[in-house]
């Protein structure tokens, strides 16, 4: 009598251990069968399976993990700024990986790119100790050139709404250049002719890409770029609060905010200084967030697809890692302009844009 088991298994999970006992085979061994390795024997294989069979064997996701030399995980990075889950930016594109990523089958873990990550090359012991398959970073700079060491490893990674210039690195993002020309050119369209640009940190790439959008749109119209109405600041709303006030001191009609948190401190400077949006001044941000249209004047803005862009992301690092991409990715989704009533005036919306590179 065996008490319950089959084979020689005693009643309770089976260990892949159990299945080479049965079999007379190392554990290696069946390892190498369920991948469907092709160095095995036919005779070999088919005992396997029937051992595994047999005795109800379910690999554990630490065993298919070894199996199929993959962990399920993927790192996503995110920058260490002290608001970084209270920014519509971030929790729209978080969303979208983690649908992505749930709808692929892999569990998503959240790293810092702080201080510690860069010193201790986290970003590549993370593959190397065989803790992630790949990884996504939302929010990157310019300045994040260390992360060229990874194409080199052949290890899986994209950015979502960033790139870095003259890399290898895959990207997914959307198109910023046309976004700021979109935006200006409408303002241009409601007659305004001096037009000031709250822009976020140059060393991001939306903001860089998004300002030189801003100037390609004036040079286009015959307007001379004037250095004074062009102000940097930190994406936040008390950032563009304090940007604006600046910029009003020289009379512009009309505002481009790098983002739509940003329009909304400027649209508060406006009022604070006692000039009305859309009468005296015109706003247009860029993103439409859910936010957007409740703001008071509802804001025109140039939608900016967040969480398609962060889901097309996850699901291209999924195909890097499945060895279904080995080229880099370059995806650059248009943006559209979204018009309601911080402009004035009056013009169709719906205009989408044409990328043409960074």
């Amino acid at each position: 009598m065996n008490n319950g088991a089959k084979n020689g298994v005693r009643n309770g999970h089976t260990t892949i251990k159990d299945i080479a006992n049965i079999v007379g085979v190392s554990t290696a061994t069946v390892s190498l069968v369920l991948s469907k390795n092709s160095r095995i024997s036919d005779e070999t294989s088919r005992k396997v399976f029937e051992a595994v069979n047999n005795n109800s064997y379910r690999p554990s996701a630490a065993a298919r993990s070894l199996v199929l030399n993959k962990t399920g995980n993927i790192s996503l990075i995110v920058p260490q700024l002290s608001r970084v889950f209270l920014q519509p930016f971030f929790a729209l594109s978080i969303n979208g990986v983690y649908d992505a990523c749930i709808e692929k089958g892999y569990r998503v873990q959240i790293d810092v790119a702080g201080e510690e990550f860069v010193r201790t090359r986290k970003y590549l012991r993370l593959f190397q100790e065989r803790v992630v398959d790949g990884m996504l970073y939302i929010g990157s700079t310019f300045s994040d050139t260390y992360l060229n060491e990874l194409p080199d490893e052949g290890y899986p990674f994209i950015f979502s709404g960033s790139y870095l210039k003259e890399s290898k690195l895959s990207f997914v993002t959307g198109d910023n250049v046309s976004g700021g020309r979109m935006a200006v050119k409408h303002l241009l369209s409601v007659g305004r002719k001096k037009i000031a640009h709250i822009a976020g940190d140059f060393k991001v790439a939306s903001a860089f890409d998004r300002f030189k959008g801003y100037k390609e749109a004036l040079e286009e119209s015959g307007i001379e770029f004037n250095p004074a109405l062009a102000v940097s600041c930190d994406f936040t709303e008390e950032g563009a609060f304090i940007a604006a006030q600046k910029v009003l001191a020289h009379n512009p009609d009309a505002v481009f905010a790098g983002n739509d948190i940003m329009a909304a401190g400027v649209m508060k400077a406006l009022k604070e200084a006692g000039r009305k949006v859309p009468e005296d001044v015109s706003v247009c941000g860029m993103d439409d967030i859910p936010s957007a249209a409740l703001m008071k004047p509802a804001l025109t803005t140039v939608r900016y697809r967040i969480y398609e862009m962060a889901h097309l992301a996850a699901k291209k690092l999924v195909d890097m890692i499945e060895g279904k991409i080995t080229k880099k990715v370059g995806e650059v989704l248009p943006v559209e302009l979204v018009i309601r009533e911080s402009c004035g005036g009056k013009r169709e919306s719906g205009i989408t844009s044409q990328w043409s590179g960074s």
